[in-house]
Order: structure tokens, then sequence, then C-alpha cells
């Protein structure tokens, strides 16, 4: 199926007015690419310890707002509708220029897996859910559909937290993935050998990713859980978090009470200049086993005492 794409060239102060516009005409869906939108996002969370450094020189003053209609709609309505809002309107709308084009669905929707690919970490292959795959005779799959969730274990934070679970004998072994995005680390752990896993996520979304991505492998030892570390009174033997450093701080204590006593911890997603604070802090009340470092990020993994 094809659909007729309306891009519409305006301000950050008409974006919502042009949105709502196309909404009322009959768009399937509106998009805004605003940059603002970044600087505002970087200003409301001072505590991200990156920021990519092309959003620094890619600034485009313009806003962007893109209306999805169905093949054969006659766009006049709309036209006519963002004629009298530029007309009207007591913001600046900016040039209100329109643009249409056509987009194949199937094309759109599969353009980003071309940029997926096996990717194989010690024994473990995670592979995209799309793609035939012959594994070797040592080699491990874990099938992922990445959808909106982090985790295809092609970062390196990802990808770190594999080859550390491959240190630990996992058999008969309980295992809690906080912040578990995809899913992807708490099933590396079943496919080697965890008697179970419980996924945490506050992200409603990750944890119905997590739950497609499990069913995928057919994995059945294991719970889903929706909140802020809530997973109980229970204490597990492999404790997972690939967080961010401010992340990791605020919930030491916690991974820590739910980590039985000689349970492993595996802390990733720390950039390097935030290394140190993580060790330090970790240090204080466990014993550190192994520290990697793969380009600008470290992964470390504690044992409870």
């Amino acid at each position: 199926m094809k659909w007729l794409k309306l891009t519409v060239t305006t301000t950050t102060e008409g974006s919502d007015l042009v949105s709502s516009v196309l909404s009322d005409c009959g768009s399937e869906g509106v998009s805004i690419n605003d940059y603002n939108d970044v600087l505002n996002l970087i200003k409301e969370h001072k505590n991200w310890d990156y920021i990519d450094d092309e959003l620094a020189v890619c600034r485009d003053e313009k806003v962007y707002v893109c209306g999805y209609f169905p093949e054969n709609f006659n766009l006049k309505e709309a036209e006519d509708a963002l004629l009298k809002l530029k007309e009207n309107s007591v913001f600046p709308m900016g040039s209100m220029e329109t643009v249409c084009s056509f987009i194949d669905s199937e094309d759109w929707e599969n353009e980003w897996r071309k940029f997926y690919f096996p990717v194989r970490t010690g024994k473990t292959v995670v592979v995209p859910a799309w793609q035939n795959y012959t594994c070797g005779n040592d080699e491990i799959p874990v099938y992922i559909e990445p959808g909106m969730a982090f985790g295809t274990g092609k970062h390196e934070t990802t990808s770190m937290c594999i080859e550390l679970l491959q240190q630990i004998k996992l058999a008969d072994k309980s295992v809690v993935d906080v912040g578990c995005g995809s899913g992807i680390l708490g099933a590396v752990a079943l496919s080697l050998g965890a008697a179970k896993c419980v996924f945490n996520d506050i992200d409603e979304q990750a944890v119905k990713a997590t739950e497609s991505n499990l069913k995928l492998n057919k994995f059945e030892n294991y719970k889903l859980i929706t909140g802020d570390l809530d997973v109980g009174d229970e204490k597990y033997d492999v404790v997972l978090a690939n967080l961010t450093a401010d992340l990791l701080l605020r919930l030491k204590n916690k991974l820590s009470a739910v980590c039985n006593r000689g349970g492993k911890i595996i802390v990733s997603g720390i950039i390097n200049a935030r290394a140190d604070e993580i060790f330090d802090a970790y240090c204080a009340d466990l014993h550190n086993l192994c520290v990697l470092k793969r380009g600008e990020w470290q992964a470390m993994m504690f044992e409870n005492l």
C-alpha cells in the first residue's frame, strides 16, 4: 500500500496547530521534526551521560510537520485549511510551504531492517528475527525483534554484558534483568542455562517487547514486571542492569538488596567519564570481579558479599 505524505514547513509555535489541521483533515498519523524539541529535552534531562555531538552541528531552524493520507486522498481540503491557518493565526507560522510525496508502506516499514545483522559475542549469536541464520556447532542463538525497545546486541554496553554473563555458570541460577528493554540480556541468560529470569522495566512498551522476544525464543521460565525495580522480596543469583550512570547510582542499594550473598551483579551503560564514580560507589559494599572497556563505554561485574 502506498501513502501520500504531506510535509509542511512551519515554526515551533505553529507545529501543533499544523498537526491539528492535518489530523482534522484525515491524516492517519502526524510526525514533527523540530530541533527545538532536542534542545528542550537536553535541558530537561541535565543528568544525561552523553549527547551525540552531531546534534550540536545539525541544527535546522525550520520545523517540518508531516501528515500521512491514503494514496488517492484529495488534499485540497487540507491545503485550503493550511492556507486559512497561515492567514489568520496570531502565531508566526513560517513559510507554510507544502511538499507532497508517495511512500510505500512495506518499504518504509522494512527499510530499517537493512541495518541489523547477526552479532556474535562469545558463543552467543543475537539474530534478527526475520533473518535465516545457520548456527555453528558452538553457537547459541537468541532471536530478537528490536521494535522500539533498546537492545539488539550491537551496542557495546549490551555486548559487554553478554560477555560477562558467559563468565558465570548459569545452570540452575535465578536472574533478574532490571531495565530489560528488549529483554535481550535475560534472554541470553536463559539460553545459557539459567533456571528462571524476572524481567523488569518502568516502560510498559519495553515489557511488551520483552514478552514478544521471549515467546519468539520459546522460553517458559520467566516473569514480567512493570515498575521502578519492583521485583518483590525475592533474591536472585544474578542481577543485570544496563542503565545509565545516574540510575545505577540511584539503584545501587536496591540492586544489592535483591542479590543473594555470593551472587553476581553486572552493571553497564557506563560512559568512561563516569566509570570511576560507579566503580567507587559499588566497591564500597561489593567485591569487583571484572571491568570491561569498549570504546566510550564500560561494564563491571561485582560479587555481593
